[in-house]
């Protein structure tokens, strides 16, 4: 068999995301799953995403905010201005896009910074 490094990117994150299911995991922990992948795998990957989400919870570490309002539930924004980090704000998705009710919050989803 080959190893996974002659697989394309995505269909390298696809195989890594088989692998974590193999354990039957109730929580799943994504780290920015569709960085450096291009719109076609990054979809697939979102389909696979939401697909698995019916079954378990999954956890999605992301700066891609388009990413994020499409495929959770719930959001909760964390910043760091050099020190430890804070949890700024936490909230279903819809809320945390439109009405935010922190301003760091706001400006950082608007595109404002980050």
């Amino acid at each position: 068999g080959e190893h996974g490094g002659s697989l394309s990117g995505g269909q390298q994150q696809r195989l890594c995301i088989a692998r974590s299911l193999a354990v039957a995991p109730q929580v799943l922990l994504m780290d920015e799953p569709c960085s450096a992948l291009d719109p076609g795998s990054t979809f697939r990957i979102e389909e696979t995403i939401a697909e698995l989400a019916k079954s378990m919870t999954i956890v999605i570490v992301t700066h891609n905010m388009q990413q994020a309002a499409r495929v959770s539930d719930y959001t909760a924004f964390f910043l760091s201005d050099g020190g430890p980090g804070e949890m700024i704000e936490a909230a279903p998705t819809s809320k945390i896009f439109s009405s935010p009710q922190d301003k760091r919050t706001e400006d950082y989803v608007t595109g404002r910074f980050g």
